[in-house]
């Protein structure tokens, strides 16, 4: 009989066991995908990903009750009224970067004001927090005006990498993490003075309700490892 509760009792709890989704900003799909496959193979766990700009991640989170965790710039996710967070776990700073189309070169961010480039993509603004940093660059730098005919704005910032190895557009604003996946399929990339845009503050937000769950206490738990940072560092976080 004790033998038969004891198993009651398991069978009760893989019943009641949630797999934990998390939901991602585009521009970081390599290194949270990367995160998600080493958690899974190292805890046997499983974790599900959801990955779209910043109002599709969060609409996610609002339909579905299994987004226990949300990957993204830590301003953003605080100003989400929609969302509760109830802790939020580093995982590094955000980099712009400018980069360029094969066949193209630049030695200078000012050289987007050049008739030479025509089509300069960057990731929604209102959406990607790759796209707000872009416009205070410009802004700042006093490029905005020079090159604002000249824009594309797309949803995400790995659209934007996709115009830039397709050579649909001659530069594109992105992360360092996301130029990291295509750097030898493009002409190459300048990084982009720190100080000419907010701090980007990228972290794991967990959603309330989640925050007792064994399945993020013990993912969590993970990203403060030595191997998940490994995995962050490689990624450029």
């Amino acid at each position: 009989m004790k033998i038969v509760f004891v198993l009651l009792l398991a069978l009760s709890s893989l019943l009641h066991a949630e797999t934990l989704m998390i939901a991602s900003g585009a521009g970081y799909k390599r290194p949270v995908s990367a995160l998600a496959r080493d958690y899974e193979a190292a805890s046997g766990n499983k974790v599900e990903e959801f990955y779209g700009n910043m109002a599709q991640v969060i609409a996610q989170t609002r339909q579905s009750e299994r987004v226990g965790l949300i990957v993204g710039d830590l301003a953003f996710l605080q100003n989400a009224k929609e969302i509760h967070f109830t802790g939020f776990v580093p995982l590094g700073a955000g980099k712009l970067v400018l980069a360029y189309a094969k066949g193209k070169s630049m030695q200078t961010p000012l050289t987007l004001a050049d008739a030479d480039y025509k089509r300069i993509a960057i990731p929604d603004s209102r959406n990607a927090i790759y796209g707000k940093a872009a416009e205070e660059f410009l802004e700042t730098s006093g490029l905005a005006a020079r090159v604002k005919d000249k824009l594309l704005m797309v949803a995400t910032v790995p659209q934007v990498s996709a115009y830039l190895v397709s050579g649909e557009v001659d530069a594109g604003f992105i992360n360092i993490t996301d130029v990291m996946g295509i750097h030898d399929k493009i002409g190459g990339y300048l990084d982009i003075d720190p100080k000419s845009y907010t701090p980007i503050k990228i972290v794991g937000g967990i959603v309330e309700g989640w925050e007792t769950k064994t399945e993020a206490k013990a993912f969590v738990d993970y990203l403060k490892t030595a191997p998940a940072r490994n995995i962050l560092e490689k990624n450029g976080l």
